[in-house]
């Protein structure tokens, strides 16, 4: 399962078809890397990597050790590799692998959770853990995605991270901290938020604000405001976007005016959150006028 040159196809093993191998970098978090396979039936003999590889199993069946452990992995399987950790597989009756999973180096993984570098170890290399997949897809779908903003993808890194820190030795659980941050901090995250809907912020600034980690952050402020700083970020920019529109400026220029990337990045926000396309609501609001 180790990392490829982007834009890679290859083909090896007797049950190789279309073998697609895709890696995406994520923008907004240097060196965080998606890497995705599809129908490999190549075995991957031991090895290292310098950076966390967290991985999720769509099809396939593999045989894998990793620190003197062998397990039998497949589909809805999570694997988590520390830095360092050795680790290998081989096909089960040359079932093709599909896989996906992204690449962190320690210390952005140790960022996210305000913790130091190397002070993580998984407990167990492979494991069910439906959370922690949910996590890894939404990284690999924002760094394949070229219009997600940064507050998205770093959103996702950090909710990502404590996935992993809760399958490591002495985790120290974000959701306690969530539950006992001060109320003071979260409001001054979202009072952040406010002020820069529009030219954005990053996570980093919002912790930095709030005094907590990206980790504790994130859940502190979903469990003050039912939103992640991300959707509140969209839903502040989507109530702007309305409010200029109803003031009739046309849709193009209120997602300028809003934060948003470009109309059609504003279109599918609006549309999700108000059930009607801001060019319709546009001309709801005249016709109301007219009548």
């Amino acid at each position: 399962m180790d990392a490829l040159a982007k834009g890679t196809d290859a083909s090896s093993g007797p049950c190789a078809g279309a073998d697609v191998r895709r890696a995406f970098a994520l923008q907004a978090v240097p060196g965080v890397e998606t890497i995705a396979f599809e129908g490999v039936a190549q075995p991957f003999p031991a090895h290292f990597h310098e950076f966390w590889t967290i991985g999720a199993i769509a099809r396939g069946h593999r045989c894998a050790t990793c620190g003197g452990a062998t397990l039998g992995i497949g589909p809805g399987d999570a694997v988590l590799f520390a830095p360092g950790e050795a680790h290998g597989c081989l096909p089960v009756d040359g079932e093709a692998l599909s896989y996906r999973s992204v690449a962190v180096p320690d210390v952005e993984l140790a960022r996210a959770l305000g913790r130091e570098a190397g002070s993580l170890r998984p407990i167990r290399f492979a494991v069910r853990d439906a959370a922690l997949i949910r996590a890894v897809d939404v990284v690999c779908a924002l760094a394949a995605d070229p219009d997600a903003d940064a507050l998205a993808q770093e959103e996702a890194l950090a909710v990502l991270a404590a996935r992993v820190a809760a399958r490591c030795e002495n985790p120290r659980a974000c959701g306690k901290a969530a539950a006992n941050a001060a109320p003071g901090g979260v409001e001054r995250a979202r009072a952040l938020l406010e002020e820069r809907c529009v030219e954005g912020v990053a996570l980093s600034e919002l912790a930095e604000a709030a005094g907590l980690s990206r980790c504790h952050l994130v859940r502190a402020f979903s469990a003050r405001t039912g939103l992640t700083p991300h959707r509140y970020l969209q839903a502040l920019r989507a109530n702007r976007a309305r409010r200029l529109i109803a003031d009739g400026l046309a849709p193009s220029q209120a997602a300028a005016q809003s934060g948003f990337s470009d109309q059609a990045h504003m279109t599918r926000v609006f549309k999700a959150l108000f059930g009607l396309t801001p060019a319709r609501y546009r001309a709801s609001v005249e016709k109301g006028r007219r009548a």
